[in-house]
């Protein structure tokens, strides 16, 4: 019975424990070492791997929330008609920031200037 499973069995997964490969170095466990891909460093495939399997509750949610309401609304509306959208809350926001800062400079009599000042300095 031995025999008829180690026949059936494929010839990428194997035991490699005759030292025919040499390993990578640092291994698997080392630092840098991405366990989802083995000896590879961790970059931005590790990065989905945590978001797929939810290692952050709070990032994870965050972004399958916002792609599942971008492609409800895609699937409502047009493509200028979301963008337009997006960009118009976008605005509103950044309007509302402002008033909220004028207000609170106001109220403290405080000099800060501008909150978006550092974005007019050129150069």
């Amino acid at each position: 019975m031995a025999d008829l499973s180690a026949a059936t069995q494929s010839p990428s997964v194997s035991s490699t424990s005759s030292g025919a490969e040499p390993s990578a170095p640092g291994g698997a466990g080392g630092p840098g070492a991405c366990p989802a891909l083995g000896t590879k460093s961790c970059g931005s495939s590790c990065a989905v791997h945590d978001l797929i399997f939810w290692r952050d509750v709070k990032k994870t949610g965050f972004v399958f929330g916002t792609t599942l309401i971008v492609l409800l609304s895609l699937a409502a509306f047009s493509v200028i008609s979301v963008v337009s959208y997006l960009i118009l809350a976008l605005l509103s926001v950044t309007i509302s920031f402002r008033v909220y800062r004028s207000v609170i400079q106001a109220v403290q009599k405080s000099e800060e200037g501008h909150p978006f000042n550092w974005l007019s300095s050129c150069g």
